[in-house]
């Protein structure tokens, strides 16, 4: 389905691999596979972060004899009407991310039929169950369920395609002349479709993809009939008005900053995405104090505290009124062992930001671990006012008293700590706090 010739080598054991790997010199994907230790996982994130950078993804396209055959295909049977596919999932494995057939099935028979003819490819699962009478009327395609090339060929070749996150649903998503509509794109029921793989795939929730054109749209809300039928009436205008006027752009929807795209894969685990987004930001703008910070904080957190320090104190250099970047540089000062840096950094920060109860935090540590065991108790207390909902802040402060021998107050603090933190999962913000392991950041634009 890619434009350059792909040769495919079927290796009847990994000796044969070896032979074949070992006479290549082109990049290899995913990146990092060898042999002896395969990559098994590679994720959209790798391809939000190119089209970031500025690359061009390559498209999709289905061979020319797949298309002749489907064009012929929906000449016999559509009758000059606008072919509309709507792809079903229909699966036993991960039952809870399958379409709500009911709802295309009412769509489907509510469509104008002397203008649209829904063509259902069902579930490669289900696509030989051929006396299922929910289907009855209706065209199925269902060599398109076994044959990739010739559903590539079919989404091609119709007016506009239906789906629910799905495997071939990529074939659209993947394509800059495919019209879709890819519905109920955040399922919590499902691991492999909840807000936080949504998001650690690098889209913007509530967004669009990137490269996604003006005719392919992804709807946040769930298959229902009547969230189905008012985006189809929405496109169909869209597509309508655009052929009339002769235009066929891409979607003018309001680009993304290449940085909140960064922070969005770091904050949720995709630091190699994000690490090439922001060195792309600073070839471009070697004072982009925000790209350091965020190289500076995956270095720290992948042990290269030398080069962490040297990136933070860029930040510093560049931006001295962003108390963040000020605590950051503590850390990392700290774990390097300056004391006497680290205190000087935090300080700068509450001068910054008073109420920054991490950087009180991180104050009071240091200045426990110097003996100054007052003034240590002042700043937990600090950020405790400032923070009453972090149980890590009542484990600090307890154990700060329990090596200072005040026993019966560290018991309350831990107890404290415990009653906090089931009171944040009541609430349902364990989501939240997983996506807040980075230290919050104050991103500034001019």
């Amino acid at each position: 389905l890619l434009k350059d010739n792909v040769a495919l080598y079927v290796c009847g054991n990994r000796s044969e691999a070896r032979d074949i790997f070992c006479g290549i010199d082109d990049p290899v994907f995913p990146e990092g596979y060898t042999i002896n230790e395969p990559v098994s996982e590679f994720f959209l994130s790798s391809a939000i972060a190119a089209v970031t950078r500025g690359e061009k993804l390559p498209s999709l396209k289905a061979p020319s004899q797949a298309q002749k055959y489907m064009r012929n295909w929906l000449q016999s049977n559509t009758n000059n009407r606008k072919a509309i596919t709507i792809t079903l999932r229909e699966s036993t494995y991960n039952v809870t991310r399958n379409s709500n057939i009911q709802s295309w099935l009412e769509f489907a028979r509510d469509l104008n039929t002397e203008n649209y003819l829904p063509i259902f490819i069902r579930d490669t699962e289900k696509c030989f169950d051929l006396y299922d009478l929910q289907f009855e009327g209706f065209l199925c395609c269902n060599i398109a369920s076994v044959n990739l090339p010739l559903r590539m060929a079919l989404y091609e070749e119709s007016w506009l395609n239906l789906m629910v996150p799905n495997g071939p649903g990529e074939l659209c998503r993947f394509s800059n002349t495919i019209r879709y509509l890819y519905f109920n794109v955040i399922n919590e029921t499902a691991d492999s479709t909840s807000k936080l793989v949504i998001a650690s795939q690098g889209i913007e929730l509530g967004g669009q993809l990137p490269f996604s054109s003006s005719f392919q749209k992804m709807i946040w809300e769930p298959d229902e009939v009547t969230v189905i039928k008012r985006e189809f009436d929405q496109m169909a205008q869209q597509i309508n008005s655009t052929k009339k006027n002769g235009v066929n752009k891409k979607s003018n929807k309001e680009e993304r900053k290449p940085i909140e795209t960064a922070v969005q894969l770091q904050m949720t685990g995709r630091a190699e995405d994000a690490v090439t987004i922001y060195q792309d930001i600073l070839q471009k703008d070697p004072e982009n104090a925000d790209a350091w910070h965020f190289l500076g904080i995956i270095a720290h957190q992948s042990g290269q505290l030398e080069m962490a320090e040297k990136m933070i104190l860029r930040a510093v250099s560049l931006r001295r009124d962003n108390a963040n970047i000020f605590v950051s540089a503590a850390r990392i000062e700290r774990d390097l062992g300056k004391t006497a840096e680290a205190k000087s950094a935090l300080i700068s920060a509450i001068t910054i930001d008073p109420n920054d109860a991490g950087a009180h935090a991180d104050l009071a540590k240091i200045l426990h671990e110097t003996n100054k065991i007052e003034e240590a108790k002042n700043s937990m207390m600090r950020a405790l006012q400032l923070a009453p909902e972090t149980p890590e802040y009542y484990e600090q402060a307890a154990s700060m008293l329990q090596e200072n021998g005040d026993i019966a107050e560290a018991v309350s603090l831990y107890r404290k700590a415990i009653d906090v933190r089931e009171s944040n999962l009541k609430s349902d913000q364990n989501q939240k706090q997983h996506m807040s392991e980075i230290p919050r950041v104050t991103l500034g634009f001019t």
